[in-house]
């Protein structure tokens, strides 16, 4: 974008002006005064403004990049005469490398503390490494980058087999008064914090924070790169609420940053150091100039390479930030016409990733949104993927689905991919109408009926449970339907409005973090298919790591058809299968079916299913943690399992009139809907170190005796009465030596 393009504006103070002969003799003698206390360059540290007190005394440090200005004055309330354009000089200093500094002993951290640098006795600018502005078109203010209590603050490492990404829009996530048109701050979006950690997420990818022009911006409009938007969001000390209240809940903060050009609104970069466009930020020369969004930094330069580099230190140090998401990498590296490659960024790139990110901060986190190759990133955007997914699942007729196709995109082992079905890009309003939540895709006229839940909710089921690093775009969990826009706030009642819905992200999420200790498989790497149906429009597949008992097998139905039955091949073990999860229960939703059992037998590698329409099943070998939600006696998983909800099942009802209450049909492991299921132990007795049996059989039902030293199992079956007989069976067991026994009745097909 070319300079006269380029909107600037500027809250400049003019000296005052003295007119009375013996107060011009005052006013220039007390200008040479602060000339001469200001003629040297400073021997402290640092960039932008610096407060200190030490044994030399107190003021604040001025040092600013100019190489080209012939002078550079700092203005403020704190000179002598207020906004005095001839005192506090800077000094440029040795060694060629364009800085000019100073220390201004009348200076002080604070809100009332302002200032611009004036360069070559007619440019204004505020300070391109102020921590602090007022807003995007007026002053920079002085801030103690020492102020903030850290104490208790831990910085969070990011294991990539566990990472579960939530992107957040600081100021729509939680606006407390939404018809105020302004946004919400880093202290609303902490009230909200608790959400996520129930919700089982551990990571916020923040959208870009920089101070940007108006207090209403997606953020990729950077003005003021070190300043945290200010009278949007709450200023730096905002943000460093939020990360540490973040650390506090065990939630790391990834920020999104841009570098791939900067405004273009309010840019005081631009046309710096000497008032000739685009000045020493940007590239000059026609193609690597710009792109669509702006002028792009001139990373062959020094000066620009420490400014970005120091961007870096500066959230990593300041802020604690855990990690990075690079926006548009492509737009550093290559400029167009002809795709040519800029290898400055490249070298840029690296140097930031290996040493500033992964070397200086072990632990740390490094994303690229694209082009990502050889650039010492952790993991990229993967676009193509949500594409495919949404692609298919928006689909209107379940024909034209392509399994293969989806299992195609799903088939990459390893978490250096991110994955998403919803994000600012895909959900946004800056990026036209057809940029819409998924359920308002699936259907538009009725996004939050039957099918756009049970859609969007497989196709969350996707994301989460293939090979990579899942993300969340925020509100998705609780069924948000509106266009994501920086004046669009989420609708937090829909938390309650679909709270099945959000039950099931949060069960979704439990498992592919292995939070419950049942769904180890999820968090490996591997990934192998056993049936890609394009008939039945059934998805299978295996999910594994190292070990022989992280196994998770995934069944997906895409069909508007509910399926009896179903044959999967390829459990990697026989024996019992448990349904940790099934979208179709209806605690997800009262209108849905509930099809399936909650445990598959598995024999010779093969298991029968029955799929409810448009939903997933999550297996794997060991039970959900049997918790009892309302006290009853049975157990959440239990009830879940058989009634689709862990708190509706009376606990003396006889369902399917067999005699037995839903008590004992817990015990015995039976089914409480099943009218042939009439086991339960009638009489136990330990004699002479063994331990005799008696329970009642059913006529239709075959019986499985089985044996554990332990409730948790493993159980083993040590006898089968097939068929059974309507009276009462008896068995006698040798009791183990030490150890204790435990016996259960199942029913087996």
């Amino acid at each position: 974008m070319s300079g006269n393009q380029l909107s600037h504006r500027h809250d400049c103070r003019a000296a005052a002006r003295i007119t009375a002969g013996a107060s011009v003799v005052f006013a220039v003698l007390a200008a040479l005064l602060s000339v001469t206390s200001a003629a040297a360059q400073s021997s402290r540290a640092g960039m932008g403004s610096i407060p200190y007190a030490d044994a030399l005394g107190t003021g604040v440090t001025f040092r600013v990049w100019a190489p080209n200005a012939t002078s550079v004055a700092v203005r403020g309330p704190f000179n002598p005469g207020g906004w005095n354009n001839t005192s506090n000089f800077l000094v440029k200093e040795a060694g060629g490398l364009g800085l000019w500094s100073g220390d201004n002993t009348n200076a002080r951290a604070g809100d009332t503390f302002q200032y611009k640098y004036y360069l070559n006795g007619n440019l204004w600018k505020r300070d391109p490494r102020g921590r602090k502005v007022v807003n995007s078109s007026d002053n920079t203010i002085i801030y103690d980058l020492n102020a903030f209590n850290w104490a208790g603050d831990t910085r969070l490492s990011v294991n990539a087999s566990d990472l579960v990404i939530y992107e957040m829009h600081v100021g729509a996530f939680y606006d407390p008064t939404p018809g105020s048109g302004g946004p919400g701050k880093f202290a609303d979006a902490i009230t909200k914090l608790d959400h996520l950690t129930e919700l089982g997420v551990n990571a916020v990818e923040l959208m870009p924070v920089s101070e940007f022009a108006g207090d209403n911006s997606w953020g990729y409009n950077p003005a003021d790169l070190y300043a945290v938007e200010n009278t949007g969001y709450g200023g730096p000390d905002g943000m460093k609420n939020f990360v540490k209240a973040a650390h506090q809940r065990g939630l790391r903060v990834l920020l999104d940053v841009v570098h791939n050009h900067y405004g273009p609104s309010d840019l005081d970069l631009w046309t710096f150091d000497n008032g000739a466009s685009p000045g020493i930020y940007f590239y000059t020369a026609a193609n690597i100039c710009c792109n669509q969004w702006g002028g792009r930094p001139n990373y062959s330069t020094e000066g620009v390479r420490s400014f970005i580099i120091g961007n870096f230190r500066e959230w990593l140090d300041e802020y604690h930030v855990d990690g990075f998401r690079w926006d548009s990498v492509g737009a550093m590296r290559y400029y167009d016409p002809g795709h040519v490659n800029i290898p400055e960024a490249d070298s840029l790139i690296q140097y930031i990733n290996s040493t500033i990110i992964h070397s200086d901060h072990p632990g740390a986190i490094s994303f690229a949104e694209d082009q990502s190759g050889g650039m010492n990133f952790d993991g990229e955007w993967n676009r193509s993927f949500g594409d495919t997914l949404i692609g298919e699942i928006v689909k209107g007729t379940d024909s034209s689905r392509d399994m293969a196709g989806l299992f195609n995109a799903m088939n990459v082992s390893g978490f250096f991919r991110v994955l998403y079905d919803e994000s600012h890009d895909l959900v946004g309003n800056l990026n036209g109408t057809g940029a819409q939540r998924l359920p308002y895709r699936i259907q538009s006229t009725d996004p939050t009926g039957y099918y756009a839940r049970k859609r969007s909710m497989l196709a969350a089921a996707v994301v989460l449970t293939t090979p990579g690093t899942p993300m969340l775009f925020m509100g998705q969990e609780m069924l948000e339907t509106q266009q994501f826009g920086d004046g669009n706030p989420l609708h937090w009642s829909n938390k309650t409005n679909y709270a099945g819905v959000f039950q099931f992200y949060r069960d979704l999420i439990h498992l592919r973090r292995n939070l419950d200790g049942v769904s180890l498989g999820l968090t490996g790497p591997n990934i192998t298919s056993h049936a890609v149906d394009d008939t039945a429009k059934v998805l299978a597949f295996h999910r594994w790591g190292a070990g022989a008992n992280d196994q998770v097998m995934v069944v997906m139905n895409f069909s508007n058809k509910a399926i009896t039955n179903y044959s999967v091949g390829g459990f990697p073990a026989n024996g019992d299968w448990y349904v940790n999860l099934n979208s179709d229960w209806t605690t997800y939703g009262s209108d849905f079916e509930n099809k399936g059992s909650g445990l598959v037998t598995v024999s010779g590698g093969n298991g029968q299913l029955t799929l409810g329409r448009y939903s997933v099943q999550i297996l794997s070998r060991q039970a959900l943690p049997q918790l009892d939600a309302d006290g009853d006696g049975l157990l959440n998983g239990w009830e879940q399992a058989h009634f689709g909800n862990p708190t509706i099942a009376v606990a003396t009802a006889d369902n399917d009139l067999d005699g037995a209450n839903n008590l004992q049909e817990q015990a015995a492991d039976t089914d409480p809907n099943l009218a042939t299921s009439v086991l339960k132990f009638t009489d136990i007795r330990v004699q002479s170190g063994h331990v005799v049996l008696n329970w009642k059989g059913g006529q239709a039902a075959r019986q499985i005796l089985k044996q554990a030293s332990s409730l948790s199992g493993p159980w083993t079956a040590i006898y089968t009465n097939n068929p059974p007989t309507a009276v009462t069976n008896s068995i006698t067991i040798s009791l183990p030596a030490s150890s204790p026994a435990f016996f259960r009745i199942a029913i087996a097909p």
